[in-house]
């Protein structure tokens, strides 16, 4: 009996040995101090939550630093228009001389209408993480006017009815749009808007066209057609101030030929090219009748509302379990010539390059502006970084203290464990080797 109980023993006390030292090889090996549940059950429930934080603060850190990116891109486009917006400054004085002859001033205002056309586009063609900084919401189509290119099969003729509506809108950065249209003798007439209401190719309100609606006037416009329905912004007014009947021009960094209605005339043909256009236009035909029209393009612009995120961007800054996320807010800054009170200025005269100069000079101020706006917050998430990373620190020390494992302790727990589990061995091989000296002496003096 004596036997088979120490035989038990020594089977608990190898099996304890056997844990205790996978025990230590499996924290050595893993280099942590709680592999499972059983190891502590209390630590492993704070280590997991101090997990949690950890991989909040590496996360907000990145999150922080694409929002530095983004104002970067944005500040980066303002710089941009802050030195057209100098050099335009310098044709504007320029033009004012006295010693300039017209044809002086025209050639002024070519290149200050084409400086126009690059400021508007880079508002439009600064793009960031999907968001189009420099762009105002209202500055974008309603997703309710499709596309030309939903409209229409580039270079495919299709008969369509006109009415008091808007057909299609052409996206800004777009080139050599043409539309190709015949009224069938029922005298609709092609009509090119901005989003803000400016009138920038067609027939005028005192046309016969607008009158089949009751449109005869700015205000009846405005309360029939300029709608969010029809692509057009809120605050939409009407503006005919540079509106090209028939001819070529270049409209607020939009170039524009258009024969005109030639109804009168008898030729039932209206032609419309837009060579390229710095902001979102909206393409109308209007009349009572339907006509039969062909619309091509060589290329279409990205500034397509439907494919950006609209409003403000906001930047987390800290996420704390149980309490909450901060946001660190980039509001858009938008820098559109109309938005900069730039669309209808010139250089053609003095009067006309004094203005041109107020407004350049209002202008450069709200960019500058717009610019510190976005270094402060530069600053601000270079600062939420910086206290981030010592939060991360302090966090992962604390969570490694409790899950890492002591590699001395180990090593020498594991050292310990292993010169008992060979004194085990030693001593079971002894017993072995002593049962068996008895059992051959009891059977020898049986014999």
């Amino acid at each position: 009996m004596l036997s088979v109980s120490g035989n038990y023993q020594s089977q608990g006390l190898s099996t304890l040995q056997n844990t205790a030292l996978s025990t230590r090889l499996e924290r050595l090996s893993s280099g942590l101090r709680i592999n499972s549940a059983a190891d502590d059950s209390a630590g492993l429930q704070i280590s997991n939550r101090l997990a949690s934080e950890k991989k909040a603060y590496t996360q907000l850190n990145r999150n922080l630093n694409d929002g530095i990116s983004y104002a970067q891109i944005a500040e980066g486009g303002l710089q941009e228009s802050a030195a057209i917006l100098q050099r335009m400054r310098q044709l504007a004085i320029q033009s004012q001389n006295g010693v300039n002859a017209v044809n002086d001033r025209a050639a002024l205002d070519k290149e200050f209408q084409q400086l126009k056309n690059a400021l508007n586009g880079i508002a439009y063609n600064t793009e960031a993480f999907n968001h189009l900084p420099l762009v105002g919401d209202t500055d974008l189509l309603s997703a309710n006017v499709p596309s030309i290119s939903d409209t229409f099969t580039n270079g495919v003729a299709q008969s369509m009815t006109s009415g008091l509506r808007s057909i299609a809108y052409i996206p800004a950065g777009s080139s050599n749009i043409q539309i190709d249209l015949h009224d069938n003798g029922a005298n609709d007439d092609i009509q090119v808007f901005t989003v803000d209401g400016k009138h920038l190719a067609g027939t005028p309100l005192s046309a016969a066209t607008w009158g089949a609606y009751g449109v005869v006037n700015s205000s009846a416009i405005e309360g029939t057609f300029f709608l969010p329905t029809n692509g057009y912004s809120p605050s939409a007014s009407y503006d005919d101030s540079d509106l090209l009947t028939v001819g070529s021009a270049t409209i607020d960094g939009n170039t524009i030929s258009f024969t005109g209605d030639q109804n009168a005339s008898g030729n039932l043909n209206e032609n419309l090219t837009i060579t390229s256009n710095a902001q979102p236009l909206i393409i109308s035909v209007i009349g009572t009748g339907s006509f039969s029209v062909t619309a091509s393009w060589t290329s279409l612009g990205d500034g397509d509302s439907q494919n950006f995120s609209l409003g403000p961007v906001d930047i987390t800054s800290t996420n704390q379990l149980g309490v909450g996320t901060d946001f660190i807010e980039l509001t858009k800054t938008p820098a559109t010539l109309t938005d900069l009170g730039l669309g209808g200025t010139s250089l053609q005269s003095e009067s006309e390059a004094e203005n041109a100069l107020t407004q350049i000079d209002s202008a450069l101020e709200i960019v500058g502006e717009s610019r510190a706006f976005y270094g402060a917050k530069i600053n601000q998430m270079s600062s939420a970084i910086r206290n981030n990373a010592i939060g991360l620190e302090n966090i992962s020390n604390a969570h490694s203290q409790i899950t890492d494992a002591d590699f001395a302790s180990e090593t020498a727990l594991l050292t310990q464990a292993q010169i008992v589990e060979q004194a085990s061995i030693s001593v079971r091989a002894q017993a072995k080797s002593s049962d068996e000296q008895v059992l051959g002496l009891l059977q020898k003096t049986v014999s």
